[in-house]
């Protein structure tokens, strides 16, 4: 099977499961391909993965940009229970996205695994794709705790 026939399905999945955020990126991942603007090297794919990175973060910060958060708000909900709870959540998601990156470089077939995943996730059940670093930290983790059994 082609990639771009792969990415179509996605693209259909994306349409059927009515998830804009599936539809647009696999529209555009086609559009892109048949335009030959895709990156062919991997410093170029990183460089398109960390721009994308950076407008997530972009998008979470808005909020203190605009002034709708303001620094008084962070540090009164920084000493919540809640904001512990988060704040403890952040880290132990960064080290899964470490663990997930080892996972992926030693079988980074899986990374099809955690993307259908993710589609059915967000197109059927109205969850939102997460980044496949920390999918793939957590398979990670409960990959590691099976083993330990």
């Amino acid at each position: 099977m082609k990639p771009s026939s792969i990415i179509f399905l996605i693209l259909l999945l994306g349409y059927l499961g009515r998830n804009r955020l599936i539809l647009v990126s696999s529209g555009v991942l086609l559009l892109f391909k048949y335009l030959g603007l895709l990156p062919r090297s991997a410093a170029s794919q990183n460089t398109l993965l960390d721009l994308g990175v950076i407008l997530l973060v972009m998008g979470i910060l808005l909020p203190l940009g605009t002034g709708e958060v303001c620094v008084r708000d962070v540090y009164r909900s920084i000493f919540t229970l809640e904001g512990l709870v988060i704040f403890l959540v952040g880290i132990a998601s960064a080290v899964m996205a470490r663990d997930g990156v080892d996972l992926l470089k030693e079988n980074p077939g899986i990374m099809i695994c955690l993307l259908m995943g993710s589609i059915v996730g967000t197109a059927f059940f109205k969850g939102l794709p997460t980044g496949p670093l920390v999918a793939a930290g957590l398979a990670a983790f409960i990959i590691n705790l099976l083993r330990r059994m």
